[in-house]
């Protein structure tokens, strides 16, 4: 019996003289890897929560008019908060806090930021359709074109094609914008602000369907 533990432990001695090395290295990688994940979660969380405190104080300072306040928070969630979830709104609150303030620039370099670095769908969207009609407003419609083509737009499809039609009219194609200006009403809601525009706007191009 003493023989055969003697044995094992022999071939035990043999297996980490072989390999004692790599299962060192192995566990280590391990550990660096299960320890990495953990701080990166807890990092990100932190910088979530940072984030959204900020945030929540550029929404405060807007609702009390203090503007300079309200973009100085939103352009340090723009520039050093990019990878949270708040950038992309920050972006579109300070684009309507800029085209306030007749800041056309500004609002357009906010919404293209919106656009490219938002992390969520809903925010990239409406920085797309609001992007679009401030070009087209500036007298820019076929800039604004290629923001009011959207992918899959969901709960938007009025509003993009409405954009569309009003893109359309602007730049004297009657016919497609009469045509768009009736699919966009048939997914808006009967009775809305947009909606009696948009009839004004279809009447007005003199199209008989």
């Amino acid at each position: 019996m003493n023989d055969r533990t003697s044995d094992d432990l022999d071939e035990v001695k043999v297996f980490f003289q072989q390999y004692g090395r790599f299962l060192f290295y192995g566990v280590l990688a391990l550990v660096i890897v299960v320890g990495g994940g953990f701080y990166y979660r807890h990092y990100t969380a932190q910088r979530r929560f940072l984030a959204g405190a900020l945030y929540n104080e550029m929404m405060n300072a807007a609702s009390q008019n203090r503007m300079g306040l309200a973009s100085v928070a939103g352009h340090k969630l723009e520039q050093s908060f990019r990878s949270t979830p708040y950038a992309g709104q920050a972006a579109l609150l300070l684009a309507r806090l800029d085209y306030q303030q007749n800041h056309t620039p500004a609002a357009i370099a906010d919404l293209k930021f919106a656009i490219h670095h938002g992390s969520q769908w809903m925010v990239k969207t409406v920085a797309r359709l609001r992007l679009g009609g401030l070009l087209l407003a500036t007298g820019h419609p076929h800039q604004a074109w290629h923001y009011a083509h959207i992918a899959k737009p969901y709960g938007f499809h009025a509003m993009a094609l409405g954009l569309q039609a009003e893109i359309l009219a602007r730049e004297g194609h009657k016919v497609q914008a009469y045509h768009h200006f009736a699919a966009a009403l048939q997914h808006a809601p009967k009775k809305s602000a947009l909606t009696t525009l948009w009839r004004r706007e279809q009447a007005q191009l003199g199209v008989v369907s």
